[in-house]
């Protein structure tokens, strides 16, 4: 049988949002007692009093606050290099298939060579994703013919951010920046990443409000 205290961490660890306002002190102790009350009882099997609850989360506030390691995030992003805003892209979903493979490698040859297109192309285990300049949509469309579209989005941009080298070895990077931006209400309609950078895909009327806040990190 689990203990309050560790029946209200459970709840709290599953909610990032919760977690953070624990530790910056905006939250009322009693609402989220109240809030959580009936869930903790299920986890234990029990009545809980919610003065309870409210002492488990108090309890909980210094455990999470030794995990708060945004000050260490801010310092590091003001060493990202240059934030790169690509627009007018459009985004394929295609069903994997045999032969998909072979007609992402002819659409390569066709962007070899080409000046200022944007390409990025991931696969998962059911679909594949090609984000794309718009100028190179009929030719993906012409490739692609007699392949399952599944979607297709367009009016979108793309934010690339340069990350340090020693991105991989610093822990909560991508929640930091992503956390930041689901606080605005933006949709993130695609991300790809490689080592040392970083790109979100976004519609288009997104893009300044994003870019802003990007740059407002760096310069905190």
């Amino acid at each position: 049988m689990i203990t309050i205290a560790e029946a209200v961490e459970e709840i709290v660890r599953t909610s990032p949002f919760l977690e953070e306002a624990i530790v910056d002190g905006i939250i009322n102790y009693t609402g989220l007692a109240r809030h959580i009350k009936e869930e903790v009882e299920q986890k234990l099997y029990k009545e809980v009093q919610t003065g309870a609850i409210v002492m488990a989360i108090q309890r909980l506030k210094p455990k999470l606050s030794k995990l708060n390691i945004e000050d260490e995030l801010i310092s590091y992003l003001k060493n990202m290099g240059e934030i790169i805003v690509r627009s007018d892209l459009i985004d394929f979903t295609y069903k994997n298939s045999q032969t998909l493979i072979q007609k992402q490698q002819q659409l390569l040859r066709e962007i070899e060579g080409k000046k200022d297109i944007f390409h990025a192309s991931s696969k998962g285990v059911y679909e594949t994703n090609i984000v794309t300049s718009r100028g190179m949509a009929p030719e993906v469309e012409r490739i692609f013919s007699g392949e399952a579209l599944l979607n297709k989005l367009e009016s979108l941009a793309s934010i690339t951010m340069r990350l340090p080298s020693d991105n991989i070895d610093v822990p909560g990077v991508y929640y930091y920046v992503l956390k930041k931006i689901a606080w605005e209400s933006i949709n993130i309609v695609e991300m790809v990443s490689t080592t040392n950078e970083f790109t979100l895909i976004l519609y288009k009327k997104d893009v300044n409000q994003t870019f802003n806040l990007l740059n407002s990190m760096t310069d905190q």
